[in-house]
């Protein structure tokens, strides 16, 4: 004759506390992909964005004597160029505080008057060599890795300038 009876609760629960325990780490390992995959998107966008500024700001300074860089709010800054244009960088993130002058390192710190604020404006009129350090922050994602690129920008001799 079969056993009709059914499971017992021990088996009963022995089985939820199997699943719970199968779910919970499945659960935790999404979580943390999830988690690694925000913070890599997040990252790559700001290389990008840097990458693009320092691409800008180079191909102007090879082509224009005179140009102003003006720093709008914690992540936008306009370069005005002559015959009216006028270049637009919008970061993704909180914070791009840019350092730039002829000389920006002294003793191996930042120079900080060479630090743009919101509203400040830097003139650049005949600069062969402008040196530009730009930090990335955001304080309000946990999940950002602060950002710090330093560089040199050089005017080519012999390029068609434009004043």
């Amino acid at each position: 004759m079969k056993n009709n009876r059914g499971m017992t609760l021990i088996e009963l629960l022995a089985t939820l506390s199997l699943t719970f325990m199968v779910g919970s780490v499945i659960f935790s390992v999404t979580m943390s992909t999830i988690h690694h995959y925000q913070q890599s998107e997040i990252q790559s966008q700001v290389n990008s964005d840097l990458n693009r500024f320092i691409s800008n700001l180079t191909d102007i300074h090879q082509t224009y004597k005179k140009y102003t860089i003006t720093r709008i709010d914690s992540s936008t800054y306009v370069v005005e160029l002559p015959e009216e244009k006028n270049y637009t960088f919008k970061g993704s993130v909180e914070k791009y505080d840019l350092y730039i002058g002829k000389r920006i390192i002294e003793d191996g710190e930042v120079i900080s008057n060479t630090k743009l604020t919101d509203g400040d404006s830097f003139e650049v009129s005949n600069i062969e060599n402008l040196d530009l350090l730009i930090e990335v922050t955001d304080i309000t994602n946990r999940r950002f890795k602060p950002v710090t690129i330093s560089t040199s920008i050089s005017q080519i001799i012999g390029v068609k300038d434009r004043d």
